[in-house]
């Protein structure tokens, strides 16, 4: 009888044990898939960000090669030309501007030389603007540094000190600088002398003049 109740307990056991183990095992077999399924989701979204990165990387660079390629071809172009600069971007823009100043500028000449006796020159001025009682001495640069506005102080200086030889004799004389590219302590340097800061926007007839927040620079 003892025996009986042990071999059934037993049994029963076994069928436990062997239950058990086959739960344990599909336990595994469903944790293997659902891992399985994971790590693919994982490398698809991962797979996703690489793209996504990958679309974004490619139109930046052909942003950055286009505004190269302009920046270079500007450069390229114009060089040290400043006539050619004056002549296409500033001189259809810069009049107008200047004059929403309160100045009367009527007329202007480029590439301008002074010369004392003798045809000796003392002076080149890019672009000059002039009314009955004033005058605006331009100084253009494809990239305008702060020893090209400190030159320009020295030049108008000397058109001051010659005034007699000039058509400046009894006008007030400005200065402005331009530039395609105008770096800050230039920009900084000119404005704080008084003068006019003139912004050329590239392959346009459009300029932006800034005008100093000191008193104009008289000369």
């Amino acid at each position: 009888m003892f025996m009986t109740e042990l071999e059934t307990v037993m049994a029963r056991l076994g069928t436990t044990v062997t239950e058990t183990r086959k739960e344990l095992v599909e336990i595994h077999r469903k944790s293997q898939e659902e891992w399985a399924i994971t790590q693919k989701r994982m490398a698809e979204s991962t797979e996703e960000m690489e793209r996504v990165l990958t679309e974004k990387i490619s139109v930046m660079s052909d942003k950055i090669s286009k505004l190269s390629d302009n920046v270079n071809k500007w450069v390229g172009r114009f060089g040290n030309r400043i006539g050619e600069i004056v002549e296409m971007i500033l001189i259809p823009g810069i009049k107008p501007e200047i004059n929403k100043y309160g100045h009367n500028f009527e007329r202007m000449l480029s590439r301008e030389y002074f010369s004392r006796e003798g045809n000796r020159r003392y002076a080149e001025v890019d672009l000059l603007l002039e009314g009955s009682n004033e005058a605006l001495a331009v100084e253009v640069k494809t990239r305008l540094k702060k020893d090209d506005v400190e030159y320009h102080v020295k030049r108008l200086r000397l058109l001051r000190e010659n005034e007699s030889e000039t058509s400046l004799k009894d006008k007030t004389l400005y200065g402005a600088v331009a530039g395609l590219k105008i770096d800050d302590d230039a920009r900084d340097t000119a404005l704080n002398l008084g003068m006019y800061v003139v912004e050329m926007v590239e392959e346009t007839e459009h300029v932006t003049v800034i005008k100093p927040s000191v008193e104009l620079g008289k000369w």
